[in-house]
């Protein structure tokens, strides 16, 4: 009987366009900063005495995402992966099938919760790179893109802005919204936003209106987050087809033709609740469109949510929802993925009211580790998010690349498997290829993922609640994020110079060096085996594949996706000055000599530097934690940045300190010293005495120490 259903499931998959409603849907819903051990259905966990620490288990409740984790219809892969320790990395591996770098999605850029008009995303998609988008469009079906995209600018910011672009790409492409990558529709972020009230801040009246807003702790106020809105494409007609007057709009290699208000636009009605179910009423009504009616049709959607990513302020009924491990209220973290949950059994709903629950394939994962500050009380909080992986967002360890990982499809899936499998974002291209039979644009460019369809069709033949199949030994999952880079090759993870990421360095940890580790035997990445004997010739093996890896990285940015050039580099440039931000009414300037306390930029966690007395050198210290004017909204408090901390202790001299919420150690002006509560006898002080853009990081309190003047 089996047998006959896969049959029937194979046969729907490959009808013709005139039986559309038998094809195929397929969705990609990626969650935001979700760890490996923030779901509550995952059964593994690790302790090790390297850590010489034990952590308590503490996951959020999600009870619809455990039911789609363990029911008939689902494989369930405890050896899913990230394409990247970062956001923008895996969500550009997720659309194109290779590994971010190559086409030069190195890291996160963009605005992060500040508005999109006010900074830029100097880190577009190439549009010669083929996207999962694109392939769906060239089998007839509809598209759409809901939620945070992170992939580019939305819309053209102006000659002046383009003039400080760091790299080829941006300056040839300064406008790469998901209308140029193959979406027909779209409602998105361009970067980060709330997991509540989302763009409350967008209208000064909104914090007033209703119950108000939500910025944390569990209660509403009327006080906003920054201005974080949702922007649309303004060339469909009433059909949502695209207007053939306005292909302006959409053309990927001259996007000085893409205006604000003429070819995009964004929202002018307020999210009065979750931004989950925000994204979710977009979804439904998609859906519906796409069931019934002209427009009916097999879709692509791609639905990229925001939680857990900071700010991530819970409503208060989620907030307050149960207590932790440690009788705590579940919080803002936990509260929030609570509820997302609750967000995730209305899609399954949705599914099954409009008739397409069975035959659509959904994949669950999320964009990298747990960027875990305040999810509970106990120190390594990151552990528990990871179930006890090592490290965390912006670490190649395995805590910040291993995801939680559900495919649900009912019309192919009707036993429950669990597989240890090794699989990975940049799978999901070749497999969608596959799924609809349309061949790849750019069949000679390096491909990085495979096609998953075999092996989901051996478990629906054969159900295995804990099957250890292979990946073939030629197509390892590989990653790089900065000067970090990895091979994972089934058992074998070959590690260079992991950084700790976006959390405190754990005991056991190893920073500066290349690692061999057994995954099968040592899950946490405490025994390293790159000196042992016995694994000599394997570690000079993937020693060598590293360099291979970095040379045809390096070689698909200039020959395939053309986002970098060819030719010798003349060396790095200097630094571009910060974006000017616009001089704020109020606040007072902190200056030590001629030089003021000021932000790199109105972006993502800027980082704090003395430079020049500028609009973004205002500050408010009206209460006990020093505030960014500039910046605002709740994200503005000067404090200790995570990602700074490259090892040992977040109070050790020469931490990062950055512009970030207004939560967790913050740091006040006392006296003519920058102090810092949470790490006494240490204050924030510029790195050296050198002229021009100096870092201000944690140094010892004290004469030889910064003395700051307010003004």
């Amino acid at each position: 009987m089996m047998g006959l259903t896969l049959a029937l499931a194979l046969a729907s998959t490959a009808a013709a366009g005139g039986q559309s409603t038998q094809r195929t849907n397929v969705v990609l819903m990626l969650a935001d900063d979700q760890g490996w051990g923030d779901v509550g259905y995952n059964k593994y966990s690790y302790q090790h005495d390297s850590y010489k620490y034990k952590w308590t288990s503490n996951p959020p409740r999600t009870p619809n995402l455990d039911k789609m984790a363990t029911s008939d219809s689902s494989i369930l892969f405890y050896r899913f992966y990230a394409g990247s320790g970062v956001c923008s990395p895996t969500r550009s591996a997720i659309l194109t099938g290779r590994t971010p770098d190559r086409e030069c999605i190195t890291g996160a850029e963009g605005c992060g919760q500040a508005p999109a008009w006010s900074c830029l995303d100097k880190l577009p998609l190439p549009p010669a790179t083929f996207t999962v988008a694109e392939a769906a469009r060239k089998a007839n079906y509809s598209t759409i893109h809901i939620g945070k995209w992170h992939l580019g600018d939305f819309f053209y910011k102006g000659e002046a802005r383009t003039a400080i672009e760091a790299g080829d790409a941006y300056a040839k492409w300064p406008v790469s919204n998901p209308g140029m990558h193959g979406f027909d529709e779209w409602h998105s972020t361009e970067a980060s936003a709330s997991s509540s009230t989302t763009n409350c801040g967008c209208n000064p009246d909104w914090k007033n209106e209703g119950q108000g807003c939500i910025i944390g702790g569990g209660m509403w106020v009327n006080q906003s987050l920054a201005c974080t809105n949702y922007w649309y494409p303004l060339d469909l007609d009433p059909a949502h087809q695209r207007n053939a007057s306005m292909v302006h709009c959409r053309d990927e290699l001259n996007g000085k033709d893409v205006a604000a208000h003429v070819c995009v636009g964004n929202l002018t009605d307020k999210i009065e609740g979750d931004d989950s179910a925000h994204i979710m009423d977009i979804f439904e009504s998609f859906v519906e469109r796409k069931t019934a009616g002209p427009e009916a049709s097999p879709f692509l959607a791609v639905i990229w949510l925001h939680t857990v990513h900071e700010p991530h302020p819970a409503l208060p009924e989620f907030y307050h929802n149960y207590t932790d491990a440690f009788g705590d209220p579940a919080g803002d973290y936990l509260g929030t993925l609570t509820q997302m949950d609750v967000q995730i059994g209305r899609f399954q709903e949705i599914l099954k009211t409009n008739n397409v629950y069975d035959n659509t394939m959904v994949w669950y994962t999320a964009d990298n580790g747990p960027h875990s500050a305040g999810r509970d009380r106990q120190q390594f909080c990151a552990l528990a998010g990871t179930n006890g992986l090592r490290q965390c967002k912006a670490s190649l360890y395995e805590g910040g690349i291993r995801e939680p990982g559900i495919l649900q499809w009912p019309a192919m899936v009707q036993s429950h498997s669990e597989t240890w499998h090794p699989a990975y974002v940049s799978d999901y291209l070749p497999t969608v290829l596959e799924l609809l039979g349309v061949p790849h644009e750019n069949p000679s460019w390096v491909a990085d993922g495979i096609s998953l369809l075999p092996l989901i069709k051996q478990l629906a033949a054969t159900p295995n609640t804990n099957d250890t199949s292979l990946r073939a030994a030629e197509n390892p999952l590989v990653f790089q994020l900065g000067s970090q880079m990895a091979i994972v090759n089934n058992q074998w993870k070959i590690l260079q110079k992991p950084a700790a990421g976006q959390c405190d360095a754990e005991h056991g940890s190893f920073f500066d060096k290349t690692m061999l580790f057994n995954l099968d035997l040592d899950p946490t990445e405490s025994t390293d085996l790159s000196t042992d004997p016995t694994h000599a010739s394997l570690f000079t093996t993937m020693s060598a594949q590293l360099k291979a890896l970095a040379a045809s990285i390096t070689a698909s940015t200039i020959t395939e996706s053309q986002c970098a050039s060819a030719g010798p580099s003349p060396g790095p440039a200097p630094p571009s000055p910060p974006l000017p931000p616009q001089p704020p009414a109020s606040g007072f300037q902190i200056k030590v000599n001629d030089s003021c306390l000021t932000v790199t930029s109105l972006g993502d966690h800027p980082a704090a530097v003395l430079g020049a007395c500028d609009g973004g050198s205002k500050w408010d210290g009206s209460t006990s934690q020093l505030t960014n004017v500039a910046v605002g909204g709740g994200m503005g408090c000067l404090k200790i940045h995570a990602d700074g901390v490259k090892a040992g202790h977040e109070c050790d001299a020469g931490n990062a300190i950055t512009i970030g919420a207004c939560k967790n150690d913050l740091i006040a002006l006392q006296g003519g010293s920058l102090s810092v509560p949470a790490c006494p006898k240490m204050c924030a002080a510029p790195a050296s005495t050198a002229s021009g853009v100096v870092p201000v990081v944690l140094a010892p309190c004290g004469p030889a120490t910064a003395v700051w003047t307010k003004v």
